[in-house]
């Protein structure tokens, strides 16, 4: 089970946002794991590689990252999203923490009212649960299957010999799919490991809308900065005869590998820092980025 849960949140406070708020959130969303399952929480925090879970920092009421010199007025609505990559979590989720959720939550100096949460993506485009399953099932049925569009809310960057790489690179953006992919999948469903580089010679970028580079700091007290880029990337597959010889026994069902990863981007993020807000990811189709804005009613 994949899940994508959203906190609706209201400020209880007029206060200045002095950075990102990821650290703070994602401490306090392992603090809720303590309070019900104290092994998996320090596991959770404890063990290094592939995290099966990404936390946002503060976003606006349409999911996107509120930044450092925003001003959050008192009953201002805001949101939290959590993210859980397999059942383990899931379930602790579902049947503890979402259960006995609290009635309010502080992230760094900041109070909030917990006015309740959603998986359910027609009350919030950033909620949804799904599994593996069920997104290899839907690529298989896609319309354009050969073609991609990411957009990117949140700074993204992959880690390379101790430095940012804040570009759309496909073969960075993959590899960091296939890698999480991987890790929690279920074994038949796990793909090749030659996939990195088929996607390095074999996918690229037809369209940058709005990309840019930007500078997270994260709040005073929370340790340093990151950057990376946000925007809109469209990738697509090469035909079968322009890809080289050596990759021509795996492009067939490319396409289908191509649109679960980026469906499995939508829970899993992109790139690294995902547990602390960077790397938000979702797929979107042609000239529908933000359009889910009319979808945020349910709290007027």
């Amino acid at each position: 089970m994949l899940l994508s849960v959203v906190l609706f949140l209201t400020s209880t406070s007029s206060v200045p946002i002095l950075g990102a708020l990821g650290r703070p959130a994602q401490a306090w969303f392992l603090n809720q794991i303590m309070r019900h399952r104290p092994r998996l929480a320090e596991t959770l925090h404890d063990e290094g590689g592939v995290k099966p879970f990404t936390v946002s920092t503060l976003l606006n009421r349409f999911g996107h990252p509120h930044k450092a010199g925003d001003w959050l007025n008192e009953g201002q609505e805001c949101c939290l999203r959590m993210t859980a990559l397999n059942e383990e979590l899931s379930d602790v989720l579902l049947s503890s923490i979402l259960k006995k959720i609290p009635k309010t939550l502080t992230i760094y100096k900041i109070d909030f009212r917990i006015d309740g949460y959603t998986l359910n993506p027609r009350e919030h485009p950033w909620a949804g649960e799904t599994s593996f399953a069920d997104i290899a099932q839907d690529s298989l049925y896609a319309k354009i299957s050969r073609k991609v569009r990411m957009e990117f809310t949140s700074p993204t960057a992959f880690r390379s010999n101790n430095n940012d790489i804040p570009l759309p690179l496909p073969d960075q953006v993959f590899r960091s799919l296939w890698q999480k992919w991987n890790a929690f999948c279920p074994e038949p469903m796990q793909l090749d490991d030659r996939w990195p580089g088929f996607a390095d010679d074999c996918i690229l970028v037809n369209e940058l809308t709005a990309v840019n580079t930007t500078r997270w700091e994260f709040a005073g007290g929370t340790r340093g900065a990151a950057t990376g880029f946000t925007g809109t990337v469209g990738f697509f597959l090469l035909p079968k005869p322009k890809a080289r010889s050596e990759w021509e026994p795996y492009w067939d069902g490319a396409d289908v590998v191509m649109q679960s990863l980026a469906r499995f981007a939508f829970y899993c993020g992109v790139g690294h820092h995902t547990t602390i807000g960077m790397g938000q990811c979702r797929p979107v189709p042609d000239g529908k980025v933000d359009s889910h804005r009319k979808l945020i009613s349910k709290r007027k």
